[in-house]
């Protein structure tokens, strides 16, 4: 029997699957145990990061997430575009503050992800005031070279809520959007780079 690949699993979850896709990933789940336990533990992933906005996953759980994705970064049958799962580097969320050090306000959130030699490095701004953020940031290689006129994407609930492209050194800005659990994907000639949970809710 041959088994669902980590894509199809997720694609069929998203609904982003063709309707024939669909109808075989569905009725394979029906009868295959090892690939509806892989499905599940997809699910539980899914919903433990989005149902407490305060949630902050175990490391244990974020490295289990990872490795999962791992076969994602194989090259894609079809034509269609490659998939990569960024991984989060640095989060200055994880940083402890400074001795003596005293805050005004909520400072920015700094994150930096890296999907093989693309660096993605993100500015979170809450604006408590009005209940938004702003999010900022640039795409690089390791060899600096600048990725203008990328299309990228802000996306929550499974809808493409954003879009926006680069500038020509790879900056790009979403200014004033509402606080929600946001997936940003970035859309490169070599493929789709994906960065779960930029934002997580409220937080």
């Amino acid at each position: 029997m041959h088994h669902l690949t980590v894509d199809n699993i997720v694609n069929y979850m998203d609904g982003q699957a063709s309707a024939a896709e669909n109808l075989a990933a569905k009725e394979h789940l029906s009868v295959c145990l090892e690939c509806t336990e892989l499905q599940q533990e997809f699910q539980i992933l899914v919903t433990r990061l989005q149902e407490d906005s305060a949630f902050e996953p175990p490391t244990e759980l974020v490295q289990w997430g990872v490795d999962l994705f791992q076969p994602v970064l194989q090259v894609e049958g079809g034509g269609r575009l490659r998939k990569f799962i960024a991984s989060l580097v640095y989060d200055t969320f994880d940083q402890p503050m400074l001795a003596g050090v005293r805050r005004v306000g909520v400072p920015p959130r700094q994150l930096l992800f890296k999907a093989g030699d693309v660096d993605v490095d993100v500015k979170i701004e809450s604006m408590e005031a009005n209940d938004r953020i702003t999010l900022v940031g640039q795409v690089l290689s390791s060899d600096t070279k600048f990725f203008d006129d990328t299309p990228v994407k802000l996306e929550s609930h499974g809808i493409v809520r954003y879009r926006t492209r680069t500038n020509v050194v790879g900056e790009f800005s979403f200014d004033e959007v509402p606080k929600d659990t946001y997936h940003l994907s970035v859309d490169l000639p070599e493929g789709q780079i994906t960065l779960f949970c930029v934002h997580r809710g409220n937080s």
